[in-house]
């Protein structure tokens, strides 16, 4: 993460851009984030959560950096308002630091947290990267409903048949660029051709023919047919070419009143499944990051259980410790030879210092509390709501 930071410059900032709206009653706090912000970005201003809203109405930011503890309307509070009409994201500003105050914020509809005091480049990134976040989803959005009109007119200039429609519908859900691949040869095969199917992905690629399994000769073909240009015909065999998607279509007819929709409908579905290629990206990205944040649970959750036995064993051995330090020194006063008196004032003295030990020792034994309401926390249990880690 440290690399990022460092190797970001000021004109990454500046390229991104965008309105702000800062959100706080406190004069202090507005000018401090006005002054990290204003060189890269455009300031607005809102001293409450109502005026936040109302500028958000007539106006869109394109981030809200927003301050939770406010009179009137608190920030959270704001947050969920928001939320009922826009999309634009939200980083709070806080100086609370417990997990029930972070976890309000996040399930209010908050895209972020920072932490008072605030870091001038932690901020700076975070709001640049929550920015470039919200534009790509909103990128994608528009994709996604240029492809729903796209199915539509697929609806109408077949004349009623849903093939391609139902391509659509059904390729949105795809998790993996094999099973795309396989929707998109279906979809061929419906259409009452023959063909080879292959789309890429990074250095990677999925093909999809009849027989299973590509030939050597097939590939051969799909990598000759590339550099033909978007469409290519041989006799019987049509090619389709996008940069991710190729279709090589068999058995096209001879008749230009047959193979002319024929070939509509191949340039139609590649193009969609080049558009779709995007989505899956995004959910294959979204499946890996989740089994990362799935494996760092699993392991904060083991860290804390050995730390948890840690401590436990350290206060058996320090209640030993204690133990046998009082033994061994009245052992040694014995031997001394001092005055029963002498004896009993030093006994007296070691057992007072050895109770308000044990004493500090119960005092500390709420930590296995502690440790419990965090392993609960980690693993997601119903009764963690008042945990604090801080």
């Amino acid at each position: 993460m440290s690399s990022k930071l460092t190797d970001t410059t000021t004109e990454d900032f500046a390229a991104v851009g965008g309105r702000v709206l800062i959100t706080d009653d406190e004069r202090v706090s507005t000018a401090a984030h006005s002054a990290m912000l204003a060189p890269y970005f455009d300031i607005a201003t809102a001293v409450s959560g109502t005026v936040a809203l109302e500028l958000c109405r007539t106006s869109e930011p394109d981030l809200v950096l927003m301050d939770i503890e406010m009179p009137g309307l608190d920030g959270v509070e704001t947050c969920q308002r928001l939320r009922e009409f826009s999309s634009v994201p939200v980083i709070f500003v806080t100086g609370h630091r417990s997990l029930d105050m972070h976890l309000k914020a996040l399930e209010a509809g908050g895209d972020d947290l920072v932490v008072k005091p605030v870091n001038h480049s932690l901020l700076l990134h975070k709001v640049a990267a929550a920015i470039r976040r919200h534009r790509a989803h909103a990128q994608l959005a528009e994709e996604k409903q240029s492809l729903e009109r796209m199915a539509m007119d697929f609806l109408s200039t077949m004349g009623g048949n849903g093939i391609l429609l139902n391509f659509m519908r059904d390729s949105i859900a795809c998790r993996t660029h094999a099973d795309l691949a396989q929707r998109l040869h279906g979809c061929v095969s419906e259409l009452g051709l023959r063909a080879i199917v292959r789309i890429r992905h990074g250095a990677e690629f999925s093909v999809v023919t009849e027989q299973g399994d590509p030939s050597p000769l097939e590939l051969s073909v799909l990598d000759k047919v590339e550099a033909m240009g978007r469409i290519f015909q041989f006799k019987s065999r049509l090619a389709v070419n996008y940069p991710r998607v190729s279709i090589v279509a068999r058995d096209m007819p001879e008749e230009a009143e047959r193979a002319g929709p024929l070939r509509d409908n191949l340039v139609i579905l590649a193009e969609t499944a080049e558009a779709l290629c995007e989505n899956v990206d995004m959910r294959v990205e979204s499946m890996a990051r989740a089994e990362y944040m799935q494996l760092a649970l699993g392991n904060g959750v083991a860290a804390v259980e050995a730390l948890r036995r840690k401590y436990l064993a350290m206060l058996g051995d320090t209640r030993l410790l204690l133990h046998d330090l009082e033994q061994g020194i009245n052992r040694q006063v014995s031997m001394l030879g001092a005055t029963q008196v002498e004896e009993e004032e030093i006994t007296r003295l070691i057992d007072g210092s050895v109770r308000r030990v044990l004493a500090l020792l119960a005092e500390g034994g709420d930590f296995e509390q502690d440790f419990g309401r965090v392993l609960d926390a980690l693993r997601g249990d119903s009764g963690s709501d008042d945990v604090e880690l801080f």
